[in-house]
Formats: structure tokens, sequence, C-alpha cells
């Protein structure tokens, strides 16, 4: 009985851990997609105030500042994943990494 109240705990934490793990990669994309769309919104935004010869740093600034907001959230969660889950993100791609790897699995970059 009691052999079998611990596999059922393991599959718990596991089963847990697995979604803790899904949602921080759902966190992840979502900061990335929000990322990717400030920045198609300022580069349409050079392109139309170039294309008709107008100026507003104003407004450049302004999508300047999202950007490095939304950048400054990824690496806090980025850095947030790394001390929950014992990882390194390399800093080519950006993926998850065993800590003692010497190679990222994903891009192959030297890691130190």
């Amino acid at each position: 009985m009691d052999a079998a109240r611990e596999v059922a705990n393991k599959a718990v934490d596991t089963a847990e851990n697995l979604a803790a793990r899904g949602r921080d990669k759902l966190d992840r994309m979502s900061l990335e997609n929000e990322l990717a769309k400030a920045q198609r919104q300022l580069g349409a935004l050079v392109y139309s105030l170039r294309k008709s010869g107008e100026e507003n740093p104003g407004l450049v600034d302004h999508y300047i500042e999202i950007i490095a907001g939304v950048e400054e959230k990824l690496n806090e969660h980025e850095a947030a994943q790394a001390e929950r889950y014992c990882v390194s993100i390399c800093p080519e791609c950006g993926a998850e990494v065993a800590e003692d790897a010497g190679f990222c699995s994903h891009c192959g970059a030297k890691l130190s």
C-alpha cells in the first residue's frame, strides 16, 4: 500500500512539474510574440514616416521603450526559469541547456 502511494505521489509531482514547465513555455512564447509585434509596429512606423518624409521621434522613442520593456520581461522570465529548473540559457539562441553542457543541443554553440 505504501509503495503504491509513493508511486502515485511521484506521478503527481511529475505531472505538476510538467504542467509548470508548460505554463512557463507558454509565458515565454507570449512574451516573444509581444516582442515581435512591437518590433513589427516600430518597423511599419519608421517605414511610413520615411516614405511620407515626416519625422516623429517621440512616437519612435515610445515604441523603442515598449520593446525595451518587453525584452526586460523576457530576460527576467529566462532568469527565473534557469533558477527554477537549474538550467542555463544558450547565449546564442536562447534555448534551455543543462548547466553542465559544453555545447548547446539546439544550435551547437560552445558554452563556457
